[in-house]
């Protein structure tokens, strides 16, 4: 028993050790963001860690004479490593939405409506199983009146990824969506193709779509390239192009995304 005893205090400084250093080198891994593609990652942020991805985006949308434009100035996402598998979500947007028609223009700005959620990490990639996390979100009543949803919104999604190379990899979303307003709600998909190349440079080509109950599919391509000068910083460029009628004609987006270290 004092044997016992006597080699477990021996030890424990030891493990107490070994896990420091694993979870120093999670916090230090390179930077994983769910922007600027559409396609949100199948990792979760490491433990302890403080993780914002910000971004600016424009959108615009021509369709039956009316010209829209979207504008997010900023989007924010927080995300928060509570456990090993597990962290926690915010979003954040300041919106701008313009209508112009031939004789008159409608303008509305504020604050959009704050989604909370969690990301939980399913499991590993092992051969053709892919590595899978699954992304729950709650859009609340909550903005400014313009944009405030009637009813709490959910958002189910299931992220799913390959490495096919030691610079390719393959993401790919599918979910479900409500906007808070009406009880119908929407399909979404991503697919995402990635490539790395060299340690700070990063490219993506991806195509993406929702299908909204009773209506027909919208479908939309995107690309955008990621520099990060530090394992912790991460700029990033995107931009999109509707390839349906019913999609929005055109999207330019930038952001700059960090993790503060532990």
């Amino acid at each position: 028993m004092k044997t016992f005893t006597l080699l477990t205090l021996l030890l424990l400084p030891s493990l107490c050790f070994g896990q420091a250093v694993l979870d120093s080198t999670k916090a230090h891994s390179p930077l994983q963001t769910d922007r600027p593609d559409q396609t949100e990652a199948s990792s979760v942020v490491p433990r302890g860690t403080f993780q914002f991805e910000n971004g600016f985006q424009k959108q615009v949308t021509n369709q039956k004479g009316l010209r829209s434009e979207e504008y997010l100035y900023p989007s924010t996402l927080i995300r928060w490593g509570v456990l090993d598998r597990m962290e926690l979500r915010l979003i954040t947007e300041l919106r701008q939405s313009r209508l112009n028609q031939e004789r008159s223009r409608l303008r509305a700005a504020g604050l959009n409506a704050i989604a909370v959620g969690t990301k939980i990490y399913v499991t590993e990639e092992k051969g053709l199983l892919p590595e899978i996390s699954f992304i729950g979100h709650l859009t609340l009543p909550s903005g400014s009146s313009e944009f405030r949803p009637a009813f709490v919104a959910p958002e189910i999604r299931f992220s799913l990824s390959h490495t096919l190379t030691d610079k390719l990899s393959l993401g790919y979303n599918l979910g479900y969506e409500w906007d808070g307003d009406t009880p119908t709600g929407t399909g979404i998909y991503t697919l995402a193709l990635g490539t790395d190349f060299s340690d700070r440079w990063g490219s993506y080509i991806e195509l993406f779509g929702e299908k909204p109950e009773n209506l027909n599919w919208s479908h939309s391509a995107d690309g955008g390239i990621t520099f990060s000068p530090w394992y912790n910083i991460q700029f990033d460029f995107s931009a999109a192009i509707g390839i349906s009628e019913n999609a929005p004609d055109y999207y330019l987006g930038a952001g700059m995304s960090f993790r503060i270290p532990r």
